[in-house]
This record gives structure tokens, sequence and C-alpha cells, in this order.
């Protein structure tokens, strides 16, 4: 007789900021608004990459930070990313970062990562359904207003 390991899997709730779960994110401002509160500008001198999920009524049900880098770069993968949107049954995601510099220009490869993140998605049946690029509190670039998503 073989002795396997019976395992569970759940979220857990870390300490950190008040969010609106009863937010829509429907458009990219309303993202926007929910990553200046999450990637706290003010704070921040590295890039941090977020996550926000989202029901089957792009209803937020969760907020993640998934990555922080240096001055100029994040290291995102699609696991870190769908494994977090696995674990919150999420239908959608909306991802955010910022770039430290101000600059609100997408690089080749912020715009790599979205595609490949899209694409898992799709393979997963999890929709990506903006990517917002941050430089200050007044400045953000969305890559669905931009036909990039």
């Amino acid at each position: 007789m073989i002795n396997i390991q019976k395992f569970s899997l759940r979220v857990v709730k870390e300490n950190g900021g008040r969010y609106d779960l009863d937010k829509t994110i429907s458009n990219p401002l309303a993202a926007r608004d929910l990553f200046i509160e999450v990637l706290e500008l003010d704070k921040r001198t590295e890039e941090v990459f977020a996550m926000a999920t989202l029901d089957a009524k792009n209803k937020l049900t969760g907020v993640f930070e998934v990555s922080i880098g240096s001055l100029t770069s994040s290291l995102v993968s699609p696991r870190e990313v769908f494994k977090r949107a696995l674990l919150q049954n999420a239908a959608a995601v909306v991802l955010g970062h910022n770039h430290p510099s101000g600059s609100i220009d997408f690089s080749s490869d912020d715009i790599n990562i979205t595609k490949k993140l899209v694409k898992s998605g799709n393979i997963l049946g999890i929709k990506v359904v903006d990517h917002i690029v941050i430089g200050s509190r007044e400045d953000y670039e969305s890559m669905k207003e931009r036909g990039i998503i």
C-alpha cells in the first residue's frame, strides 16, 4: 500500500490596505485609480507589478503585488499571475505597474509580457482586461485604449 499525501490550496489574506471590493473595474480610469492606491507611488522607487482579480461582472475580488523589481524592470511570469487568478476563481484580471521614471511609454518588454499573459489567459479561460502603466498620479497609459490588447 502507498501512502499518498492529501493537500489543499487556499488564499490567505495579508495585512494591507483597505480596498473597495464592491468596486467594478469597467474602464481604464477605474483601473488607474485602483493601481495608484495599490502601488503607493509616493513610497516606491522600484517597479512594482500588480494585478486585480475580477469576477464575471468585472467586480473586484482581490488585489495582489506580483513582483517588485528594480528601478527599470520587474520580472513577471504567467505562472505567478495566473496562480493568483486561479486561486481567486477569477474570470478576468487587470494588470498594472509603475514606471518610477515617470514615463508612461510602454517598453518592448511591457508589450511582450502582456501579449504572453493574454495568450496564457486565453488558454486558461481568464481574460486580461487591460494593462495600465502609471508614471505619476496624473499620468497613465492603457494598453486596451492603445489597441495593444
